[in-house]
């Protein structure tokens, strides 16, 4: 007491930042203690990085542009790579992992230092990446430890401290373009993070009251929420759910913009008028007229993009860089693939996979329209591998339909005819099963239940399982044995036909090829026959052909189709802007009347179906 009454009298100035109470147990203790925080500290880092980064540690920031504000939101992982719309339950989980990383060093610079907290946010900042919060923190910190935020009540002192990581939710944590409703529901992980806070510090500071503020509570209270963390992820939503949403999901080749369509005129001229295009050129046998020679190197392109490469003069840009995308994309699913080889996503990874390898650059358009185009409706031989193993090993699921139309195109190619058919019709009953139970989920809601949606179990969807039931049906009626006869010809020419890819340059070749060995009363003949007219660039000469073959080969099924195409090519006519306004009337009356007249010759035909959906679409002729 003399010794206080002494300073008091000195007047000695007291140091603006203090210490706290733990600091007057044994000092080996406090360091082995401080220590296990800071290890269960980064151990949140590495778990906050892992489920929104897809790694555990990586200390360069990618990426990330650090001098736009896109890098300091919270925002992005709102909805990325687990959105919180389709796993709610990740609301809770952000919400428990950002608490922990939000009051932790704000507890250790209160019970210990400030600089004992200088670890931690530095964690914050290189681990979790998190450098703009790590800002905040430090503010917090520093508040935390100064004297004259010391009040009585600890609690009310982290309440009030924790105010800078409150600014930075609010400024920094609103999902980006979704509607009001979503907006609203991106701030509940980080109301639930400082709920969480506020508890943590609770638990730390209520217990350390009755203890003395002994060195173990932090690290002991953070650990048991982040265990608490880690199994409600593991038990709710999973890693491998979240290297599907990682690698799998995000990686749709139909969503690839690598996989859309492209005007090459623009890069074609371009990169003939590049300098180092035309010292490549000089000297090897290209003409120099500049109209042919472009006429030249487009040849080249499609002979080129034949062996899915480009030439060595073009350098494609990124967006026509298909081959490398392929890869990339193929690297993220065979990683997915060996790495959760029993989860309940791989046939959705193996269908996306094949698929990918399934897109090929429509070469035979590029020939007549300078646009690059993919498809990926006709079956490759070199895909079929990833088709069975989709259909071995899932054959249930959604995704193996369209694996067992693939492996029966390639089993009516070789002539089993009567395998090929029994497939069709077992998968074409198992989809109408699928279809039925894929639109019975489709989500409905009000408002409020509208903004949370499950993600997709499936791949296929509603169009997509439709087409298909076409595809099928289209495969069951070649090979029923309305094309054939007993003659092994018959056969050979049948096979032959289903496999003819109709995007190669040589398909009209083949089809002429066929149609020459062909004669007249070859059941297959109208079925190649119209094959030859939908090639044909002239509206009004496609008009007349299809018609000529409607009524020659009435009753069967090229005869059959061929009417029904008439009819979508009238309506196409009759949809089409540079039709005269004259005609328009003429060609609608045409289309209702011939899809009329289909419906009633062809009831039971596979088209009629779509026949009758097309003509309820069409307005009445006035």
């Amino acid at each position: 007491m003399a010794d206080k009454n002494t300073a008091k009298s000195n007047g000695l100035p007291k140091s603006f930042m203090t210490v706290g109470p733990t600091l007057h147990y044994s000092h080996a203790n406090v360091r082995r203690c401080w220590a296990l925080a800071v290890v269960v500290y980064v151990a949140a880092c590495l778990f906050w990085s892992k489920i929104l980064t897809g790694i555990f540690l990586s200390l360069s920031f990618g990426d990330q542009d650090l001098t736009g504000t896109e890098a300091w939101r919270l925002g992005r992982f709102i909805v990325s790579p687990l959105s919180i719309y389709e796993y709610p339950w990740q609301i809770l989980i952000l919400g428990l992992l950002m608490g922990i990383l939000a009051v932790g060093p704000v507890l250790v610079s209160q019970l210990l230092s400030f600089r004992y907290s200088l670890p931690m946010i530095l964690a914050v900042a290189f681990i979790a990446r998190l450098p703009l919060f790590g800002v905040f923190l430090l503010v917090s910190c520093t508040a935390v430890a100064c004297r004259p935020l010391r009040f009585r009540s600890r609690f009310i002192a982290i309440a009030l401290c924790i105010t800078p990581q409150l600014v930075y939710w609010a400024l920094f944590g609103g999902a980006r373009s979704v509607d009001p409703i979503r907006l609203g529901f991106s701030f509940a992980p980080w109301i639930c993070a400082w709920l969480t806070a506020l508890a943590i510090a609770g638990m730390v500071i209520g217990i350390g009251h009755f203890t003395r503020y002994r060195p173990g509570l932090i690290w002991v209270v953070t650990a048991l929420v982040l265990g608490i963390t880690v199994c409600e992820f593991q038990w709710k939503i999973s890693f491998a759910e979240l290297d599907y949403q990682l690698y799998i999901a995000g990686n749709n080749p139909e969503e690839v913009v690598q996989f859309h369509d492209h005007n090459m005129t623009e890069a074609i001229d371009k990169a003939i008028k590049k300098p180092g295009t035309q010292s490549f050129l000089t000297g090897l046998f290209y003409p120099t007229e500049p109209i042919l020679l472009r006429e030249q190197l487009k040849q080249e392109i499609q002979i080129q993009l034949g062996y899915d490469r480009w030439p060595n003069w073009f350098e494609p840009t990124e967006e026509l860089n298909f081959q490398a995308k392929r890869q990339q994309l193929l690297g993220q699913y065979n990683l997915f693939i060996n790495k959760r080889p029993t989860s309940k996503r791989m046939p959705i990874a193996l269908y996306y996979k094949a698929m990918l390898n399934e897109y090929s650059p429509n070469i035979r358009q590029f020939a007549h329209t300078e646009v690059l185009s993919f498809y990926s409706d006709h079956p490759h031989r070199e895909t079929l591998p990833i088709w069975y193993k989709l259909y071995d090993e899932f054959p249930q699921s959604s995704e193996a339909l369209e694996a067992r139309w693939r492996i029966a195109m390639h089993l009516a190619g070789q002539g089993k005819f009567e395998k090929a058919s029994e497939l069709c019709e077992l998968t074409e009953a198992m989809l109408s099963e699928h279809l039925e139970l894929l639109e019975q989920n489709q989500p409905v809601g009000g408002k409020f239940s509208s903004a949370f949606a499950p993600p997709a179990t499936t791949a296929m969807t509603p169009f997509k399982l439709k087409d298909l039931q076409r595809k099928l049906q289209k495969l069951i009626e070649l090979v029923n044995g309305q094309n054939l006869n007993e003659s092994e010809q018959s056969k050979k020419a049948l096979a032959e036909f289903i496999l003819l890819n109709p995007y190669s340059l040589d398909y009209p070749k083949q089809l002429n090829r066929l149609i020459a060995e062909t004669d007249e009363k070859s059941p297959l003949r109208d079925n190649v026959l119209l094959a030859k007219i939908m090639l044909i660039p002239d509206a009004q000469l496609k008009v007349e052909k299809l018609k000529e073959l409607g009524e020659k080969f009435a009753n069967t099924d090229g005869g059959t189709q061929a009417l029904y195409e008439l009819g979508l090519l009238k309506v196409a006519l009759w949809k089409d802007p540079q039709t005269e306004p004259g005609r328009k009337e003429t060609y609608l009356a045409d289309a209702r009347a011939i899809l009329t007249n289909f419906i009633a010759l062809y009831p039971k035909s596979i088209y009629s179906i779509h026949a009758q959906t097309m003509l309820d679409s069409l307005p009445a002729v006035e």
